[in-house]
């Protein structure tokens, strides 16, 4: 039995959709902001981040990639990932650390960094240019979709669909900007929408139906 620590909309997300789909069991814990910035956090996840999945031997996961790899090795037999070890896993891993570190990475950094400007002027500058960035990652994303999707490892729905669709919800100005931009990845998240087995998960973080998550 697994232990989700959980903030709605956070970074958790996908973790909490994956978990779901693969029907493993687990135990969601809710928590706020608050506490996970409380000092008591830190002996489960040493950095206070989300999420982290406690296991059943009483260690604890942290890095929203890292947990997505563990769990679609752990349960091969739900088909969330290529075959492990394959050609196609490999690729699989490649997207989802160059997502994690690139769209997920930069956006975080986009908020710490520009907490280091003062000058409202430079920091305004500082976000733009690196939602710019941000926004040249989605386009290969949206360019690897139209080329072969509707997945992002082709005709299989796959983990790291859920992954993308976390991130898009992220997006600035808004997700509809990102959808509007990009009608693959608008479709993408569509589908992740529809699968019945989200439909609770994506209802309880508020966001079965776009523009459910207040972009900052």
């Amino acid at each position: 039995m697994y232990k989700l620590y959980n903030v709605k909309t956070w970074g958790s997300l996908a973790v909490h959709c994956l978990l779901e789909e693969m029907e493993a069991p687990y135990t969601n814990i809710w928590m706020t902001p608050e506490q996970v910035r409380a000092p008591e956090f830190r002996a489960i996840s040493p950095l206070g981040m989300i999420p982290a999945l406690g296991l059943a031997d009483g260690r604890t996961l942290y890095e929203s990639a890292a947990i997505v790899a563990f769990l679609v090795a752990a349960h091969p037999e739900k088909h969330m990932s290529p075959e492990l070890g394959s050609p196609d896993y490999g690729e699989f891993l490649s997207l989802l650390v160059f997502m994690s570190t690139e769209i997920y990475g930069t956006g975080n950094f986009t908020y710490s960094a520009s907490d280091q400007v003062k000058d409202e002027a430079e920091r305004a500058a500082l976000k733009a240019a690196l939602f710019q960035q941000i926004e040249g990652y989605w386009l290969l994303i949206e360019k690897r979709l139209a080329a072969s999707g509707p997945w992002l490892m082709g005709r299989d729905f796959s983990a790291l669909d859920l992954y993308a669709f976390m991130l898009t919800l992220w997006n600035s100005p808004s997700e509809q900007a990102l959808h509007d931009k990009c009608p693959a990845i608008a479709k993408l998240s569509a589908a992740v929408r529809a699968r019945p087995k989200l439909k609770a998960v994506l209802e309880s973080h508020g966001v079965l139906k776009p523009g459910g998550y207040p972009a900052a």
